[in-house]
């Protein structure tokens, strides 16, 4: 019962991470992916880690689903540092303006 209930707790992990992904919260969505990570560390280094056919199947859908929101979540780390980039050369044009 305990892999079980560290299974879903995984799975909640999941859906927080997804919300925040969607939400652009990416500092909190650094904070859930941490979470996600001791609890994936406590799913194998569990001492009873016999998994059945169906615990396998559950996991390997979380690792294409955690795959999927971090290629997300990197897409919109990117798209910040741009935005950012962008404000910030933006903003030394109009100074540098402004100093004439």
């Amino acid at each position: 019962m305990q892999m079980s209930a560290e299974l879903a707790k995984l799975e909640d992990h999941i859906e927080e991470l997804e919300a925040h992904c969607q939400a652009g919260e990416l500092e909190s969505a650094e904070k859930v992916l941490t979470n996600l990570d001791l609890s994936l560390k406590k799913i194998f280094t569990s001492d009873d880690i016999n998994l059945t056919q169906e615990q396998v199947a559950h996991l390997q859908n979380c690792y294409a689903n955690i795959s999927a929101i971090n290629d997300r979540l990197r897409q919109q780390k990117g798209d910040v540092t741009t935005q950012l980039s962008r404000h910030l050369g933006n903003k030394k044009k109009i100074n540098a303006y402004k100093s004439i």
